[in-house]
């Protein structure tokens, strides 16, 4: 067995010298730059620009999945996983899950698989002898499927239990398992729903209300067509004159249309009392309080935002998570897929949940469903997403141009939950129209305990800069609700150093910074802003940091290999075993799901440049690194985009075998 200092495989070609002998690519003055980091010159590598590999990878919200788009067949395929073929796959041999805890299996109408035997002889080779789950909980859970069995069988086969550890029950993560009956009504649409259904039935009066005034509306334009100015004057009031005899229009036609503009009148009257009455709780409860203010908010991230991240952007000292964004509709569907995001860790002692939805019944509905079912601190809505994909659905940043849908939602979840709501929004969808100094003002009075604005438009997404003087703008429009702590702001974009941080926090009058991208390239930028410093972290404590993620990984998604999808991705291949374009991919737990947010993690972490190399600190998140050489072998592995890079950082006993040639 290889020790952890092994990292690169017989393939590797070429080492890098002691002193580069390289001649260094000329590089700007750095008030003359635009977008590359200043490198110290010794450390520039000069690459042909035709082989200089081009990164189309996207960020934060545009991580999501986005419908196929037609490509030249010649075009390679870099970045997430978010355009390539996707095709159902399954074990060969589905085993029965209680014959892998080598029990007997109760259901003698179990299609699964009961001989364990031949599945043995078909199971691949083990990746290790060492199970992260069998030493944490004394048992794994995955028994004979473990891709780790060597460390939890006995000579003779039989599984071994660490009584001592397993006695204890040691629970890591909240929310992992609603009830099933719960699955069950949601999908079959018979969940009860107290509080929302009096809230929604008020709203769609108002809806209705105000759809009888204008209809109301319509018809006093066509009798004025009609009628004498005067005569309509006195229609309208109510007059009995004889002048409504003259006109020739049948009697029933007329008292109808009297009756609907006096009653689509009150009701509209009432509605307008509804609608400016301040919100007060369907019940008597003492909502819960969180103090935001000066705390570091990681913020919720698709894709790569994931459980095991969340745990090391913990540990470097993050107060408060929140995670991916479900989509609410698939929730109250009864998708455990969505569900599954709702997980939490023991360690996220300040968490909250992140959804989006286009309807105000669904968001709605779904928050009382987090409500009543989940343990979390917090839900946020999400009207900054801006992917295609839920923005012509009317999701998203689509609510931003749509205020009076927005505040029903915001309403409603306040009355549905006992814990605070927040939201996460862009400037606005247009660039040069942007919309959050209006909005931002309302967003008090419908109940909101955190404001967090991206300095982005939808239109922007992730180009340029974001426009920090615009979010010091909006800070200043609910200056008088956050001097009574009735309301937090948050300003996010382009974070990567304790500077940015405290620079955004003296000069742009805001309570807090989201980080986003920048704990993605480096996570220890937590410990970096509370200590103060710039950390000069080694080639070795970034490994550890990889390692620590796997661990997690293989706790959270599992240490075996289930059922999963077929996916043609060419840069995982940097961490299998494999000689072929298509691997496997598992959708809710498994070794490869592992590998894949591995992967997709890595393809931010390689930005990271260490600050021993740069002229100038800190680095800049718009600004991109010259090729060039680590002060170490692992060092510069780890800053190649490359996949071919990236398979001689070896993770060793975990997913990297070495690979023949």
């Amino acid at each position: 067995m290889e020790s952890d200092s092994t990292l690169a495989s017989d393939t590797s070609e070429t080492e890098r010298p002691a002193t580069p002998k390289l001649n260094p690519l000329k590089r700007a003055a750095p008030s003359d730059r635009k977008g590359v980091a200043p490198i110290k010159p010794e450390y520039l590598i000069k690459v042909p620009k035709e082989e200089r590999l081009t990164e189309e990878t996207v960020f934060g919200d545009d991580a999501a999945v986005e419908p196929p788009k037609k490509k030249p067949l010649a075009t390679r395929q870099r970045g997430q996983n978010k355009e390539h073929l996707v095709k159902a796959f399954s074990e060969n041999i589905r085993l029965c899950l209680w014959t892998a805890q080598g029990e007997e299996c109760p259901n003698s109408a179990c299609r699964c698989s009961h001989d364990l035997l031949v599945y043995m002889r078909e199971k691949a080779e083990d990746l290790g002898d060492r199970c992260v789950n069998y030493e944490t909980f004394g048992k794994c859970r995955y028994g004979y499927k473990c891709r780790y069995l060597k460390a939890h069988i006995s000579s003779d086969g039989k599984l071994l239990v660490n009584k001592e550890l397993a006695e204890k029950n040691i629970v890591t993560e909240i929310n992992a398992n609603m009830p099933l009956d719960k699955y069950k009504l949601l999908r079959t649409f018979k969940y009860k729903f107290p509080k929302s259904e009096p809230y929604l039935k008020e709203v769609q009066q108002t809806i209705n209300a105000r759809k009888e005034m204008d209809e109301a509306n319509r018809k006093r334009k066509l009798l004025a067509e009609i009628l004498e100015p005067s005569e309509l004057e006195n229609y309208v009031a109510g007059s009995t004159d004889n002048t409504l005899a003259q006109v020739d229009i049948p009697n029933k036609a007329v008292e109808h249309i009297s009756s609907s503009l006096k009653e689509a009148s009150q009701r509209a009257s009432e509605a307008e009392q509804f609608a400016d009455t301040p919100d007060v709780p369907l019940r008597p409860v003492e909502k819960k309080h969180i103090s935001f203010n000066n705390k570091l908010y990681l913020a919720p991230l698709t894709t790569v935002g994931n459980l095991p991240f969340r745990r090391i952007c913990k540990e470097f000292g993050a107060d408060i998570t929140c995670g991916e964004m479900a989509m609410a509709v698939n929730m109250l569907k009864g998708q455990k897929g969505e569900w599954t995001l709702m997980k939490r860790h023991v360690s996220e002692d300040i968490f909250g949940v992140q959804i989006c939805g286009a309807k105000v019944d669904h968001v709605v509905r779904c928050a009382e469903v987090i409500g009543n079912e989940l343990d979390v601190d917090f839900v946020d809505l999400n009207t900054g997403c801006p992917i295609d994909l839920v923005f012509s659905k009317g999701g998203g940043s689509a609510l931003l141009r749509e205020q009076g849908k927005l505040g029903k939602m915001l309403v409603g979840m306040q009355r549905v939950l006992d814990i605070p709501v927040t939201i996460k929004l862009r400037t606005g969808v247009d660039d040069k129209k942007p919309i959050a100094e209006k909005l931002v003002p309302k967003l008090e009075k419908w109940g909101v305990a955190l404001a967090s604005l991206h300095g982005r438009s939808r239109q922007q997404r992730y180009t340029k800069l974001a426009d920090w003087d615009y979010i010091s703008r909006v800070s200043s429009t609910i200056e008088e609700y956050r001097q009574t702590d009735k309301i937090s702001f948050f300003g996010n974009g382009d974070l990567l150093s304790y500077e940015d941080y405290y620079q955004h926090m003296n000069e742009h009058n805001v309570d807090g910074v989201l980080v986003g991208r920048g704990a993605l390239v480096k996570p220890w930028l937590f410990e970096e802003i509370k200590t103060k410093r710039n950390w000069d972290i080694s080639s070795r404590e970034r490994f550890d940091i990889l390692k620590k993620y796997c661990d997690y990984g293989l706790e959270h998604w599992g240490s075996d290999n289930v059922a999963g999808i077929l996916i043609y991705l060419t840069f995982i291949i940097c961490l299998l075993n494999v000689t072929k374009t298509q691997i496997f991919v598992a959708t809710a737990q498994g070794v490869n799901t592992t590998r894949r947010f591995l992967c997709e993690w890595l393809s931010f972490l390689h930005r990271y440049i260490p600050i021993g190399l740069l002229e100038v600190l800190p680095q800049r998140i718009n600004e991109r690194p010259s090729p060039y050489y680590g002060r170490d072998e692992l060092e510069t592995l780890m800053a190649s985009p490359s996949a071919k890079d990236w398979i001689k950082i070896r993770l060793v006993d975990r997913f990297a075998n070495r690979l023949s040639d």
